[in-house]
């Protein structure tokens, strides 16, 4: 329980609710990022395995990535988020126990649109290894109420209340990682930078747990 004093000193005690998804921001080593960059190296060019058809993005490059050194890495930022829910939802028991659905390696140019989406499974991430200086210039200069050129973005519940945040926008960062429920609608915007940006997603489902009951803690029943 909080307090506060009002303007007429009277002492206000309160406590509010973490209401909505819990999206998780984070960096990763240099070491993952150069991972990360030799596997899109290895699997682009004339014989890669095409995603576009399992994919909403406007886009003409996206790979299928290989899973085990990816996963290897992964699996500590998979446990800070579990870590972290768990503090956020308070008494949950989130555990990183999960295996990767699907991973895969966008290469996103000018012009590129990646709509309003979710993905299948329990948890997505996005990992953007670096971005180009280009980008972060022409994102700069963007005058809007929105995320500019290059930014991504999240939109849970009603967005027509004014009350609400249903919404969350970021221009990435180099190494930047965001892990969140697969169900949560995302996009990214258009650029018009004469650069290729990188990034990585994949979809997570959790072993030997229901998701919809073993994140509250013992005392906590869902009906």
């Amino acid at each position: 329980m909080k307090k506060e004093k009002s303007t007429s000193k009277t002492e206000i005690e309160y406590n509010y609710f973490n209401w909505g998804p819990f999206l998780f921001r984070s960096v990763i080593s240099d070491d993952f990022k150069e991972l990360i960059l030799q596997e899109g190296r290895n699997v682009r060019g004339k014989n890669s395995e095409s995603y576009n058809e399992k994919l909403a993005g406007h886009l003409d490059e996206q790979y299928k990535l290989p899973a085990a050194r990816i996963m290897e890495q992964l699996k500590w930022y998979l446990e800070a988020y579990c870590i972290g829910y768990n503090k956020w939802r308070g008494g949950a028991k989130m555990k990183p126990d999960a295996r990767l659905l699907s991973l895969w390696i966008n290469y996103m140019k000018p012009g590129d649109f990646n709509p309003p989406h979710d993905h299948g499974g329990d948890l997505s991430f996005i990992i953007f290894p670096e971005i180009p200086k280009e980008l972060i210039k022409e994102n700069d200069a963007f005058k809007g109420t929105l995320e500019g050129p290059g930014g991504v973005s999240w939109l849970y519940g009603d967005s027509g209340s004014r009350m609400n945040i249903s919404m969350v926008h970021q221009m990435p960062k180099d190494k930047e990682i965001f892990i969140f429920p697969a169900s949560l609608k995302h996009w990214v915007f258009p650029f018009r930078s004469n650069v290729t940006r990188v990034s990585v997603s994949g979809n997570i489902i959790f072993h030997a747990q229901d998701s919809r009951v073993n994140y509250f803690s013992e005392d906590k029943e869902e009906k």
